[in-house]
């Protein structure tokens, strides 16, 4: 089985996971995103609906989750509080569960946490969802971040052209980023195709991330492809040529980076 018949069935199963954890209760919202200055503080509420048919107890527990390493000595337990860490719901009943963010001098840049909400069914299992709440400082940010590299591969199971782009935030706070590709033909004379790159997982301050998509169907030939992604009103582009051979073994050669090379070593840690 090749890699990316593997990757594909382990994302339905991680995806068929999901939905048993969320089969018996439901949090929402499943994500935070809190920005204030130093001194501000910041009121809502977890919903939490309970799916058993039997009388359930709930437990609510604090974790650090990526922070920009000038929070050093910060714990969550400082600048995030709830109101209530065990409650009972009987089935079909809902609770709200209040929390509060205030955010001190001592902070900087960004920092997450994560709520996890657990129920304890003994003889079974522990089912639990893990909520991220995410916190910029205003007037502390650094958005810094580029396209460190990008790959090319053609997967032999569908025939289809696939990147690889890591994107390396050397900045204090995360980014979501979205953006284009735009593809030229060797010359840069003529657009031949525009794609979306859509917003997914964050990329955490200090660090990279890879970031897998599908390109358009492209005969052979040499082909200038640029990347342009953005966030917060920062922009990164990387400019890339190319050539595609479908005749030999689906393999694109990138130029700049070396692809035919690295071939090997991109196929061992492509899933890393």
């Amino acid at each position: 089985m090749n890699n990316f018949m593997k990757k594909y069935i382990v994302t339905f199963c991680l995806m068929f996971l999901c939905s048993l954890s969320f089969a018996n209760f439901s949090v929402t919202p499943t994500v935070i995103n809190v920005s204030g200055v130093p001194g501000s503080s910041y009121e809502n509420a977890y919903v939490v609906t309970s799916k058993f048919e039997t009388p359930m107890t709930f437990t609510v527990t604090l974790s650090n989750g990526n922070c920009f390493s000038e929070n050093e000595g910060v714990d969550v337990n400082d600048w995030l509080k709830i109101e209530k860490t065990e409650f009972t719901l009987n089935p079909g009943e809902t609770i709200k569960v209040p929390y509060e963010v205030t955010i001190n001098e001592k902070m900087k840049g960004s920092l997450c946490g994560r709520v996890k909400f657990s129920v304890d069914q003994s003889s079974t299992v522990n089912l639990s969802i893990s909520v991220p709440i995410y916190v910029i400082v205003e007037g502390t940010e650094n958005i810094n971040f580029e396209i460190e590299s990008l790959d090319f591969a053609k997967n032999p199971a569908d025939g289809k052209l696939y990147y690889r782009m890591i994107v390396k935030n050397t900045g204090n706070i995360h980014i979501r980023h979205s953006g284009k590709i735009h593809i030229y033909d060797s010359k840069k004379t003529k657009e031949i195709k525009s794609i979306d790159i859509e917003e997914t997982v964050p990329t955490f301050c200090e660090s990279s991330k890879q970031f897998v998509g599908e390109m358009c169907d492209l005969d052979d030939g040499t082909y200038v492809a640029v990347f342009t992604i953005e966030d917060l009103g920062k922009q990164a582009t990387k400019e890339v040529k190319f050539e595609v051979e479908k005749d030999r073994a689906g393999i694109v050669k990138s130029f700049w980076e070396k692809l035919k090379a690295k071939w090997k070593e991109f196929i061992k840690n492509f899933h890393s």
